[in-house]
């Protein structure tokens, strides 16, 4: 996909990952008249002035970010939640019991599928929104107070290094952290709720009360009622051990994949133009949309396999029956105890299938949120114009 900068409603993956990535052109040959040259220098210096140059942060882009964040990660959290259910029954199922997949593998399960559908579909859609909204905020300030160094291009437009710059990936990870982090406020009651339900943590108690099956009003009232108000928030510190590393590994992971693709195209059509503004524009062909789905399921799949251990201590934290405070140790030990002499694979359990899930959510989540938010972003261009 062609796109020309600068470009109303940009792509919203470009303005998140590399408005900070600038390009400077090395000088042309002189083979022309020094007036030639002359303008030749001019417009490579209004060129990357241009480029250099960061996208105002307004309160109308912070706002469409978190619409398109709420709506991309609902709707990718809506597909995949079978299979979400599926790998928390897996992993809140203790190593004897796993012995035989029979006991996982059950009608029982099959019908559990669409439990907690509701409740984590409804709320990824603020958790995604602070999630992106905070990310957007982090990422422009970063890079105001520390604005990255511009990177040399080739003679194709591409990038001469194969790799981010180290500053670039360290602003992207970190902000991203910043954003899991602030969304954390949604993000660890919807999942205590929604593991509880689909690992049927309710349900004696819902049968005793005469109720066919618990829902997320009665998970809600029960955890007040019996843990107070900090039930809604256990495993924080486990969810968060978690999520940090694996935002960081995305983030770095879909940010070194999309520049080895930078480098290693070909953009033969590469070149500057003076638009109607009067200003130069550099045309080169961006990420298209089909590899974009790819190289975001790619590194969500790597992110999430290599951070399983700590989504399996999450799990048993949240699923446990007992009340207060559970200390991750104690839940480690508690899985080596289990089977020792197979500890390693008893912290990978639902690996694939966490993986496979975080591959499609991705695949998904990049795409959609990218089309919202230029949606949005013309939307709002067309009402001020």
């Amino acid at each position: 996909m062609a796109y020309s900068a600068p470009a109303t409603g940009a792509s919203a993956l470009a303005a998140m990952h590399s408005s900070s990535q600038h390009l400077v052109y090395p000088p042309a040959a002189d083979h022309t008249s020094s007036s030639s040259s002359s303008s030749q220098n001019l417009l490579q210096a209004q060129t990357t002035q241009r480029q250099q140059q960061q996208p105002q942060l307004t309160p109308t882009r912070v706002l469409n970010s978190f619409f398109a964040g709420g709506i991309a990660l609902s709707t990718s959290f809506a597909v995949m939640h079978p299979l979400d259910t599926l790998k928390t029954r897996m992993q809140a199922t203790p190593a004897a019991q796993r012995t035989n997949i029979a006991v996982i593998f059950t009608p029982e399960t099959m019908r559990a599928l669409r439990r907690g559908f509701f409740t984590s579909v409804v709320w990824a859609g603020p958790q995604g929104g602070l999630r992106w909204a905070t990310y957007e905020i982090c990422k422009h300030g970063m890079n105001k107070w520390n604005p990255q160094p511009a990177v040399k291009a080739n003679t194709t437009g591409g990038p001469t290094s194969v790799l981010p710059s180290f500053g670039f990936m360290v602003t992207s990870a970190s902000s991203a952290i910043a954003g899991d982090f602030v969304s954390s406020i949604i993000k660890v009651p919807r999942e205590v709720i929604t593991s509880r339900l689909q690992t049927g943590h309710y349900d004696a108690a819902a049968a005793a009360a005469g109720k066919a099956k618990p829902t997320a009003a009665y998970a809600f009232r029960t955890i007040i009622t019996t843990e107070g108000p900090a039930g809604l928030f256990k495993g924080f510190w486990s969810t968060t051990l978690r999520d940090w590393p694996f935002m960081a590994i995305l983030f770095t992971t879909y940010d070194t994949l999309k520049n080895i693709h930078h480098h290693f195209s070909v953009t033969s059509s590469t070149h500057v133009t003076i638009g109607p503004d009067g200003l130069p524009h550099v045309h080169h062909h961006e990420i298209p949309t089909l590899k974009s789905t790819l190289f975001g399921g790619v590194a969500g799949g790597l992110a999430a396999f290599l951070t399983t251990p700590f989504d399996v201590i999450r799990t048993r934290v949240m699923t446990a029956k007992a009340k207060g405070r559970i200390p991750m140790r104690a839940i480690a030990r508690t899985i080596v105890a289990e089977n020792p002499s197979r500890a390693v694979q008893a912290f990978f359990v639902g690996g694939a299938a966490r993986s496979v899930w975080w591959f499609c959510v991705c695949s998904m989540f990049f795409p959609i949120y990218e089309r919202a938010k230029e949606h949005l972003d013309d939307w709002a261009e067309d009402r001020n114009a």
